[in-house]
């Protein structure tokens, strides 16, 4: 078992080196992610929310810049903060201009925010040179001593005129017009250097793991001391040992004498267990005037790979979209903690065999299960595709995960079979009812006819330039698996969330931009499309060049009939009109912009829980004979208004519908359907007019 080293540096009262003062990282919130001051807006800009960071997680949005060529350096954010007992001070943050924002911001400092009219020195000048991009910067104000030991220390970044008549803002983007635009702040770090007592701990300690009664392998860390006034003392917890040299026997605590206040020293540390367990505790270092601090250390008995692999591995409720696998569980004397499953689309020999101390995370074919379950379903599975899975049983967790693995791993292999042939879908079939450009991005569509099981969509925010689509941007596939779909169904496509009972698609939603965007839908290919609705957070070019951000509409759809776009971009939106009413008349009111409720940041907006009733025609009741020993033939009278029928099919006269329904034929333009599926004792039939 290989195993991989922990690093965990551990800053005490302040460090060798920079320590961080003051940080915000801003993950839902303005307050600092360490130590203290505040940030705030100036010159007009307003809060956007939070949206997504440089380095993953969030960053904090703003908005409302100055109109071209007015309130030069005035406009951006204010960061206040003390650097009390702190020397050699820098500052650094991360910043996105959107394409359209000013290209050049410019840091300024203040010795004495308190005054009435304090007085701000230009610090320097940063630009950026594209649009949609995160730039880092930094400051050194380490040759500043105004700066040194200041309770009053503000910062600000504000944007200013970039060309070279110093007039106008130019934008990020070169290709863009300047309009404002929104900047985006994150990893905001005020640093400097302490010059009170101070230990610094560089500590590379893994999870210990021995037998009871004897001794793990030694592991050191290392502590660096300055300004201490007296003796350090360091403590370890129940089972761990301290020493400073190899002649030197282990105890429990050792006392550290610096010189002139001073030392670097390599503490060893070892676990010895008297009996079977897992334990944790912190080597605690106290005196020498720092505030106590912990490092924390595990250490377990060691538990080996299990001894045997689970039995019976077979599979079961195999479909055209999901099957189950089931095994026996393992027994022996190491039993498994969980079991890794592990499938491919190629072979078995395509199957790599996991590595210890590398856990593998959950994924399409890749799912982590727990030890007694002993049955997973894999879910979202091609048609008529062979898969092929192996199962390995592990102990532990983390780096200390240990596999058991040779070429006796179980297998098994299946293939998943044609699944229905679905619903072939017109222009307006579906709407689109929300969208969201800001992360989480999402959008959503009412179904406006009953679609068979296993009707497939395509959606994309390509653009497209009257003949074809751009190479570009994602492709999502929507399968209606496991059931047919019926008329007022909504159903979600969200970055980062599934909805149970509303299909499947492929791949997770992502990357929508909130400088315009498109999403159109179509069955067939991107080659030979069949349009059925789109959606433009922005309006449809009817000249000039696509991009990203700009689209035609195809020609087959029509804008406010089967499709919609906006006068001008805004973010986020929502469908705010009728929830009732005839297909057509909710078609129509749906691809009207003015039913749309829109917003530039997601703390705007509300989606809410979609309830549609789509009044069906009434027609009378339909009359089944039978016309052959092997064929019944259903009729009915013509409905006025209808522009075809749909049967469905049910063993039981009284369940839910259409949930509990199974659609048996749609898009008929007859007054009749035959069938020989004639079952014993009953079948029950219901026929829907549309219009």
């Amino acid at each position: 078992m290989e195993k991989i080293l922990l690093i965990a540096f551990i800053l005490m009262e302040a460090a060798l080196n920079a320590t961080v003062i003051s940080a915000w990282t801003f993950e839902n919130t303005l307050s600092p992610s360490t130590g203290s001051g505040s940030v705030s807006l100036i010159g007009g800009v307003t809060d956007d929310g939070f949206n997504t960071g440089y380095n993953g997680g969030l960053a904090w949005s703003t908005t409302s810049y100055p109109a071209q060529g007015t309130n030069n350096t005035t406009a951006g954010i204010v960061i206040n903060v003390s650097t009390a007992n702190f020397q050699n001070i820098t500052i650094s943050w991360a910043l996105r201009h959107s394409n359209k924002s000013a290209n050049k911001a410019v840091l300024f400092y203040t010795l004495d925010r308190t005054v009435s009219e304090p007085v701000w020195i230009q610090a320097d000048i940063y630009n950026a040179t594209s649009g949609d991009s995160w730039f880092p910067n930094s400051f050194n104000a380490s040759s500043i001593t105004g700066m040194n030991n200041n309770p009053n220390l503000a910062f600000k970044l504000v944007s200013a005129f970039g060309d070279t008549e110093n007039t106008l803002y130019m934008p990020s983007n070169p290709s863009s017009t300047y309009d404002g635009g929104k900047w985006r702040f994150d990893d905001i770090i005020v640093e400097g250097i302490s010059s009170a007592p101070y230990v610094e701990i560089t500590a590379n300690l893994q999870p210990f793991y021995t037998l009871p009664g004897t001794s793990s392998e030694i592991q050191t860390y290392q502590i660096i001391a300055t300004n201490l006034t007296g003796n350090l003392i360091v403590t370890a917890p129940q089972y761990f040992y301290l020493r400073l040299f190899d002649t030197d026997s282990f105890a429990s605590s050792l006392e550290l004498i610096p010189r002139n206040g001073n030392f670097v020293k390599q503490i060893q540390v070892v676990f010895q267990p008297s009996v079977s367990g897992s334990y944790t505790g912190n080597i605690s270092h106290s005196g020498g005037g720092i505030i106590p601090q912990d490092i924390e250390v595990s250490g377990s008995t060691i538990f080996p790979e299990p001894t045997n692999y689970p039995v019976s591995f077979t599979t079961a409720g195999v479909t055209y979209y999901q099957a189950y696998l089931n095994w026996i569980d393992s027994t022996g004397t190491s039993l498994p903690n969980s079991y890794l499953i592990k499938g491919s689309e190629v072979s078995l020999a395509d199957i790599a065999d996991p590595v210890d101390g590398i856990p593998e995370n959950d994924a399409e074919l890749i799912k982590n299960v727990s030890y007694s379950v002993q049955t997973q379903l894999f879910y979202g599975l091609k048609e008529n595709q062979t898969y092929y899975f192996k199962i390995f049983p592990y102990t532990n967790s983390g780096e200390t995960i240990n596999y058991k693995v040779d070429a006796n791993a179980p297998s098994v292999q299946f293939t998943t079979s044609t699944g229905p042939v679905g619903s072939v879908l017109l222009p307006g079939d579906l709407a689109f009812v929300e969208y969201a450009t800001d992360s989480p991005d999402r959008f959503s569509f009412v179904l406006l006819k009953d679609i068979q099981e296993n009707t497939k969509m395509y959606f994309t925010d390509k653009a497209y330039n009257g003949t074809a689509f751009l190479a570009n941007e994602a492709l999502y596939e929507w399968r209606g698996v496991g059931r047919s779909y019926a008329t007022g169904e909504v159903i979600h496509l969200v970055e980062g969330q599934t909805f149970t009972n509303e299909g499947i698609h492929s791949p997770g939603v992502e990357g929508l931009s909130n400088d315009g965007d498109q999403i159109i839908a179509f069955q067939g290919t991107l080659d030979a499309p069949s349009f059925i609705s789109a959606i433009s957070s922005t309006g449809w070019l009817t000249e000039g060049t696509v991009n990203n951000n700009s689209s035609y509409l195809p020609s087959t759809l029509t804008l406010g009939v089967n499709a919609l776009g906006f006068a001008t971009e805004v973010d986020d939106g929502v469908y705010n009109g009728a929830t009732t009413g005839s297909v057509a008349e909710i078609r129509t009111a749906i691809n009207n912009p003015e039913n749309w409720t829109r917003a530039g940041n997601l703390n705007n907006i509300s989606f809410p829980v979609w309830n549609f009733v789509l009044n069906a025609l009434v027609m009378s009741e339909p009359v089944i004979t039978q016309i052959s020993s092997t064929t019944i033939r259903i009729s009915w009278q013509q409905v006025s208004g209808a522009t075809h029928y749909n049967v469905y099919k049910s063993s039981l006269p009284y369940a839910s519908f259409p949930q509990d329904w199974v659609l048996a034929a749609d898009n008929i333009t007859g007054l009749f359907w035959e069938t020989t599926e004639i079952t014993n004792p009953r079948q029950f039939y219901r026929i829907i007019a549309v219009n």
